[in-house]
């Protein structure tokens, strides 16, 4: 097996000037002034494309990408003109992922300031979190809030999917390694239990992929590799075997669907390759590699070759990065928060290009937070209108990963 080559992208990570430090703070300080306001309730982007015409539409668009265009694209333009049309036919709720995420953020505040306050306010989300769990586990899991019309048919709402289950299970690793407390890891013993046992599996050789949610036959990438790092995780704490074979099986898929040039397609099925998605699975796959064993050369590599081909193709002659290097169809914006939001935690999680990463908090700070605190949806080239907030995308995601920056400033001092 060859040795990994080295990454030519990372950096020595400093602590960056006190201004920086204080420009993060107050960004943190000023979405949660926003979202505790709000008690982290808002509509969604999804809830749109959740209606029945939508749902039609999209089903269309997938058997017949010309025919169905012209359904879908008048939806594109009134969710830019008239984002507020959501409040006629929904009413902001909240979402299990953006719970996790922000209640993590609460963590990283707490392990940065050491003040108590934020720890209560992370362990006071726990029990919403738990009340939106799905009711069709044989244990914990999570879904979207929202009905899912995609290529394989309709996911009804709260269908529980390794996406959303993977920001509880980790807000509970967090919350076992503050307290001590038996509760957190009964939550991660329940979550092993659903991650492992509810979803459609196939077998390849050594390899192993599951569906992208229990009902569903899709294998994603990026959603098999966070059951990756779930059942290593269950697998190591609970000195369960089944989980960690499962886990090393998972792996094994996930690095055999990377592509020559370094990049990982959305799903089989579906070869899009977009930016937070590329971000979800080199995260996932550097938070692993503690645990890969003899896999590790091949994780190193992966990851060295995914990031330069994140670096060369997701991003433009800004700085910034872009929505898609593949696309599978016409994107009408510019900048996506989330892509935005995943970019600064993946350098932060892997403490790499301290400069790309300062120049990002800058474009959130300046082009992404409203004076009221929350991040803009999407920019978009010729609309300057700011639209309305959702919390699921990619507020939630924006806070965590401001707070891993203090997280990363933390532990480099």
């Amino acid at each position: 097996m060859n040795q990994p080559s080295e990454n030519p992208h990372r950096s020595q990570v400093h602590v960056p000037h006190s201004t920086q430090l204080e420009h993060a703070y107050a960004m943190i300080m000023s979405f949660l002034g926003w979202a505790e306001r709000v008690k982290l309730e808002s509509y969604d982007w999804h809830d749109l494309w959740a209606t029945a015409y939508a749902r039609h539409a999209k089903d269309l668009y997938f058997k017949n990408r010309a025919y169905g265009s012209s359904l879908v694209a008048p939806l594109f333009l009134v969710d830019l003109l008239f984002p507020n049309i959501r409040r006629h036919f929904v009413t902001p709720r909240t979402y299990p992922i953006s719970h996790a995420q922000i209640g993590m953020g609460y963590l990283n505040l707490y392990s940065f300031t050491k003040d108590q306050r934020f720890l209560s306010k992370a362990k006071m989300l726990v029990e919403p979190l738990l009340k939106m769990a799905s009711p069709r586990t044989s244990g914990l899991g999570w879904g979207m809030k929202h009905e899912w019309m995609t290529i394989a048919g309709l996911i009804p709402g709260d269908t529980a999917c390794n996406t959303q289950t993977a920001y509880p299970f980790e807000f509970f690793e967090q919350l076992f390694e503050a307290t001590r407390q038996q509760e957190y890891l009964d939550y991660l013993n329940q979550i092993a239990k659903h991650v492992s046992n509810d979803f459609h599996e196939w077998h390849d050789g050594e390899r192993l992929a599951c569906s992208y949610s229990t009902i569903d036959s899709r294998k994603v990438v990026n959603a098999n590799s966070y059951r990756m790092v779930m059942l290593l995780g269950a697998g190591i704490r609970f000195k369960n075997s089944d989980y960690l074979q499962k886990g090393m099986a998972t792996l094994r898929y996930v690095l055999s669907m990377q592509a020559p040039d370094g990049s990982w397609p959305y799903a089989e099925a579906e070869p899009f390759v977009d930016t937070y998605h590329t971000c979800f699975v080199l995260k996932n796959l550097h938070k692993v590699k503690p645990a890969c064993g003899p896999l590790t050369s091949m994780v190193d590599e992966a990851l060295n070759r995914g990031l330069r081909f994140y670096f060369d193709r997701l991003f433009d002659n800004l700085g910034y990065p872009v929505p898609f290097a593949v696309k599978y169809r016409t994107v009408p914006y510019k900048y996506d928060s989330y892509d935005i939001a995943e970019s600064i935690g993946l350098l932060a999680d892997l403490g790499i290009e301290q400069e790309r990463l300062l120049h990002l908090l800058h474009f959130a700070r300046m082009r992404f937070q409203t004076s009221e605190g929350w991040f803009v949806f999407r920019r978009h080239d010729y609309w300057p209108f700011n639209g309305i907030p959702y919390m699921r995308h990619a507020n939630s995601a924006m806070l965590l990963a401001l707070t891993k920056v203090l997280h990363l400033i933390n532990t480099s001092m």
